[in-house]
């Protein structure tokens, strides 16, 4: 599509599960052509995990997780152990020249078939190559396997998740994913201004272990400057009060409510109704808010407790006090300001029918967007091996003769 940012750059995409497949469709989705590089020997456990349309559970294009990571991309499937599938990577990048190579696989693994950065900076010397890993390229501990959930919990996010009494009750997502999907499009992005400027390529060695602490900038602070491990402290912050989430009308409907600063408070104390209790000493500064901040969160759920959680974050909101509804996968798709920035898009799936799918949460005001669905196993095998690295229909047809072109029988379980 003319007018999107990125378009002219390829990119070869070798990522799994979700930090890599997730940049590189954003980028696709500006313009960039991107070929997810894939194998049915051993499937992305995005095509492997749930959730699954229609509870069509291992059905390769029913997963959802690949719907919404692998949008607007091409897709081949190669069996990268076969010389055959080698020569098709090597002439991809000689030939087709993409501007980016992305991979996720644990260090060594793109060394092991040929194509690690060395190699593949000799067949095109300003390459921009993107490593993601757990904990980077290089290092004594180098070699550990994890995904995202993982890094969440190497790096502390799960040790600080839970309750005060209680064990790290952990998150219930791969945070570490995607943390790094914003740092390695940011490091992308500077990859290639480098690159307009001086025509050179670069390796960029990304451990998801030190991306996750930086968003821990806090917790870390405090230990390097005070000395204090913090720990797991339920919905609190050492400096707000109130600050939590708290029962609403409703079934298990919650609103979530944070004061920071003093006139915070007194706008806070107006939206209720100024009660005799914020009135009491013991609230008057956030200090001895905070001493007393059993009995204050006690009291303001007693207030919301009778009131829907709308009705609370447009009361909230209006007098100045950051609340918002704690809303579910539903209130999200149907929530308003989604709905104006189209940020779920429909589209249609041969194999699913009506697929809803996500938009990058970026808008560049004189770019438009070029977004379509995820491609199926391999659906663009002939494309791109006719019509861009010209091979002839009996070429490829050896060339799946040889098992070098994976397809649904090579699946794991497949008889």
């Amino acid at each position: 599509m003319a007018n999107s940012i990125f378009d002219e750059i390829r990119i070869l995409d070798f990522g799994s599960a979700a930090t890599v497949p997730l940049a590189t469709s954003w980028l696709a989705d500006y313009g960039a052509t991107v070929i997810k590089v894939e194998t049915h020997l051993r499937p992305d456990i995005t095509r492997a995990g749930g959730p699954f349309y229609e509870a069509r559970m291992g059905e390769t294009e029913q997963a959802g997780w690949q719907q919404w990571l692998n949008p607007s991309k091409y897709s081949i499937t190669l069996n990268l152990r076969k010389p055959g599938g080698k020569d098709i990577i090597r002439r991809l990048v000689t030939e087709w020249q993409p501007r980016i190579l992305a991979e996720s696989f644990r260090p060594g693994v793109m060394k092991r078939f040929g194509f690690d950065y060395d190699t593949v900076k000799e067949w095109k010397p300003d390459i921009i190559y993107w490593s993601s890993c757990l904990e980077g390229q290089y290092g004594p501990h180098s070699q550990r396997l994890g995904y995202g959930p993982v890094s969440t919990n190497l790096s502390g996010p799960s040790y600080l998740t839970g309750w005060p009494d209680r064990p790290p009750s952990g998150m219930p997502l791969a945070y570490g994913d995607f943390a790094s999907t914003g740092t390695g499009l940011l490091a992308l992005v500077s990859a290639l201004l480098r690159h307009k400027k001086t025509g050179k390529g670069v390796h960029i060695d990304q451990s998801q272990y030190e991306v996750n602490v930086h968003v821990l900038a806090g917790v870390m602070m405090e230990y390097l400057v005070n000395g204090r491990i913090m720990g797991r402290n339920g919905n609190r912050l050492p400096y707000a009060a109130p600050h939590g989430v708290y029962p609403c009308e409703g079934d298990d409907r919650w609103v979530a409510i944070a004061v920071f600063t003093e006139v915070e408070w007194q706008r806070f104390c107006r939206v209720i109704g100024n009660p005799d209790w914020t009135g009491d000493a013991k609230f008057d500064t956030l200090t001895r808010r905070k001493s007393n901040e059993d009995e204050l969160d006690r009291l303001v759920g007693e207030w919301t407790m009778n009131i829907p959680p709308e009705q609370i974050e447009a009361l909230m909101q209006a007098g100045g006090v950051a609340a918002n509804v704690v809303e579910t996968g539903k209130d999200i798709y149907e929530d308003t300001q989604m709905k104006h920035y189209g940020h779920f898009r429909v589209l249609e799936h041969p194999e699913i029918g009506t697929v809803r799918s996500e938009i990058p949460p970026l808008k560049f005001s004189k770019s438009t967007d070029n977004h379509f669905r995820a491609p199926l196993f391999g659906e663009h095998n002939h494309h791109v091996l006719s019509r861009l690295l010209g091979m002839s229909d009996d070429e490829i047809s050896d060339l799946y003769a040889d098992g070098v072109i994976t397809t649904d029988a090579d699946l794991p379980g497949s008889t």
